[in-house]
């Protein structure tokens, strides 16, 4: 197959984005010594939206590594879980899309941005619920739109896409058609491949 799909399963989602980032480089490690590719497209959902992000922040520092060419983020908990390092509606975006507080796993992506891959296209997906929560009622709004802020300036496309309504919610994301329709536009057809 010209473009095999390898799906990644974490057993226990609540081991972290650092460690889920460790078991991605040596997996991709290990793929591209059995298939030989030099490049590869990535969709991550929650954690492994971060995990990812975190994995292309690297990249330019492992030359054995395949690298990155299309990044579509799902619900990206970039700069904290609601309950977890965040509170709904009290983060709030400058106008120039600063988040007004940051994360430790935020600090260290905004420390290293000038490490991201300059020719990488991203499109972030996020919910919000409409329960006044601003928020897929586990990742809020604003900890979803934080890595604008970072990747905007750095990568050759970005492109947010919100959803609303019930099917909004954090872990029916991946599963609204909708959503599956926008992601495989971008990651087959976009023309700017």
């Amino acid at each position: 197959d010209e473009r095999p799909i390898v799906q990644v399963v974490f057993q226990n989602e609540w081991v972290g984005s650092n460690q889920m980032e460790y078991w991605l480089v040596k997996l991709l490690f290990d793929l591209r010594l059995k298939h030989e590719f030099t490049t590869y497209d990535a969709i991550g959902h929650s954690l492994g939206a971060v995990a990812l992000v975190l994995v292309n922040l690297r990249e330019k520092m492992r030359p054995y590594m395949p690298r990155l060419k299309k990044l579509v983020l799902i619900a990206g908990p970039f700069n904290g879980i609601l309950g977890l390092g965040d509170l709904p509606n009290i983060n709030r975006l400058k106008p120039n899309g600063r988040p007004a507080f940051m994360s430790p796993t935020y600090f260290r992506i905004f420390i290293n941005r000038n490490n991201i891959s300059d020719d990488l296209r991203v499109l972030n997906i996020f919910g919000n619920v409409g329960d006044h929560s601003n928020s897929d009622k586990y990742i809020s709004v604003t900890s979803a739109k934080s890595i604008s802020y970072v990747l905007r300036s750095k990568v050759k496309e970005y492109t947010e896409y919100l959803i609303r309504g019930s099917n909004a919610e954090h872990s029916m994301l991946h599963d609204d058609s909708e959503i599956l329709d926008t992601v495989n536009g971008f990651i087959y057809y976009n023309p700017l491949s």
